[in-house]
Parts: structure tokens; sequence; C-alpha cells
């Protein structure tokens, strides 16, 4: 089967399209074809050594991916069966033609998704859909997602305003109208915006790590909630009376069907920037890295 590997740690010049042997599903794993998968930062984040795996060289690329089933365990999906998931960290596999995925972390694909759509949404929104879990009951209260538009961000806008909360979200000057139609109350210019003049938050989601963690601080009302994805609470900056935690995104097939459900019903919009075939994976590292992606990039497998 094709897949695209890397031998060493680098930039995206050490990704190749190889030919390797055909995953082998164990107990509770699915045997998937795979059509389409889904890019992230972590993808590069792994590529470069950032995220390591104990297995050895050549490894493989990717956590999203969406297609058809080949082969099944009892009470599992049915062979021919159109699904979508995340496989486990830290080991990738899913961008190449056929990947194996715990049962669990399987979910029918949303029935108005094609399979690039359906790829962008695994690891994204369970990132999300966990951190906004995480923080407890958010109807009624204010919520501030940092970098709205991207992958993580649009999915989690979206699920706070279906929860019933009052969204702020921060993004460029040319995502501004995107977050309004994804329904943004207030969408903020991060270039431009002083977010601590305004009222503070109840929960604030950083996706972005680094400055933005540690100006988040500020943002938030004594009794409220800071939730960091990209990297752990910085000690150094913690401010006592205001919650704090890291969540790191786990597999979770029942709540994709969730997810799936809010998808079909139209309640929740899947915003795909760009599907490149699976030979550029080394190109959409490149734009992914930039960090200007409007919602996700998709590869076609």
């Amino acid at each position: 089967m094709r897949a695209v590997v890397f031998s060493r740690y680098g930039d995206e010049s050490v990704l190749e399209v190889a030919e390797r042997p055909a995953p082998r599903p164990a107990d509770g794993e699915v045997l998937v074809e795979v059509r389409a998968a889904g890019v992230n930062p972590v993808d590069w984040k792994h590529r470069e050594g950032q995220v390591r795996s104990d297995r050895p060289f050549p490894l493989g690329m990717g956590w999203d991916m969406a297609g058809t089933v080949l082969r099944t365990v009892p009470g599992g999906p049915g062979v021919g069966e159109a699904v979508y998931g995340m496989l486990p960290l830290p080991y990738g596999g899913a961008y190449q033609e056929l990947c194996t995925v715990p049962v669990a972390a399987l979910a029918p694909r949303p029935t108005r998704l094609t399979f690039e759509e359906a790829a962008a949404v695994p690891l994204a929104a369970l990132t999300a859909w966990q951190a906004l879990a995480a923080a407890g009951t958010v109807a009624g209260r204010r919520v501030l997602v940092h970098a709205g538009a991207g992958g993580v961000g649009h999915f989690a806008v979206q699920f706070a305003k279906h929860a019933g909360a009052h969204v702020t979200a921060t993004a460029s000057a040319r995502n501004l109208d995107f977050l309004r139609r994804l329904g943004v109350d207030e969408p903020v210019d991060r270039a431009e915006a002083d977010l601590s003049a305004g009222e503070p938050h109840d929960l604030v989601l950083d996706t972005v790590g680094g400055a933005v963690q540690r100006s988040s601080w500020a943002l938030v009302r004594p009794g409220g909630t800071l939730i960091t994805l990209p990297e752990p609470v910085d000690e150094a900056y913690r401010v006592p009376g205001i919650a704090a935690r890291r969540v790191v995104v786990a597999p979770d097939g029942a709540a994709l069907g969730e997810i799936g459900a809010l998808i079909d019903r139209g309640a929740v919009h899947v915003e795909v920037q760009e599907v490149l075939p699976l030979r550029e994976a080394a190109e959409a590292h490149r734009i992914s890295r930039q960090g200007r992606v409007r919602g996700k990039l998709v590869l076609s497998v």
C-alpha cells in the first residue's frame, strides 16, 4: 500500500510516499480503506520530533481518517460501511491507503459530508468537545476562544454556541465574517483588539499557547476557567482563584457519533480550506505550519 512515512525527524523534505506492508488489525481493531486523511498541527510537530514515538523508523503520519470498512469485529461497523475516526496518539498512520483503528474510536461518517470533509472532523472536533466538557457547564456563560477560525477553534465556537454560551473569538481580520457566519457573538481582530479592556470571561480556551496562554489569565474572571490545549499550564503565571488545566485529546467514537448527528442536523459546519493529494503531504505540512489555515487541510488518498 502507499503510505506517507519519514525516516528521520526534520522539515517537510523528510516526508516520502513509499510502499509499505498492509497493517494487520489486532483484537478489537477494524481495518479501514482510507479515502481521506485530515492534517493537524500535531502532524508536523510529530515529524519535527516535538511529539515522539517509541517505534522504530520509518514512522507513519496522521491521526484523522475517513474511509470504508474492509474487515470488522463482532458488534462493529459492517464491511463496506463509511466511517470516520481518530487513531490513538502517539502513533500515526492515517496518511496511507489502509489503516487499523480501534472499533471504539470509530463512528459512522456523517451522511451530509464527503470523505474529505469527514476526515477534517475527528481530532479537531474531539479536542474542542473534550475541552468544553472539561470546563463544565457553558450554558449562559461568557466563553472566549482564541484562534476561532482554526481547526479546533471553528468547532469550539460552534459547540459553545449550541450549548448556549455567549461566544467571543479571536481571528485575523480576513476571518471575522467567517466567525459571524459560525454564530460568534463577538468576533475580535487579534491584531488590534485589547481584550483586557472588555468584560472578563467565565471560560477562556487557548488553542495557541505561549504568549497567548500567558495573556489569557487576565481575561478570566475570578472563579473562571482557563483551558489550554497545545502545551501544559505555565505554573509561573498561574493566578489564584482561576481553575486551569491542559486537555489532551483522546479518541472517542461515541462522541464522534454525537458530533456527526449535529453535523447532519446542520447545527455544525465543517470548514475545509483545501484538499491536496496524498503525494503533496509535504506541501500540506508547509501550509499548516504557517498557522493561517481556516478550518482544516485534508489529504485525498
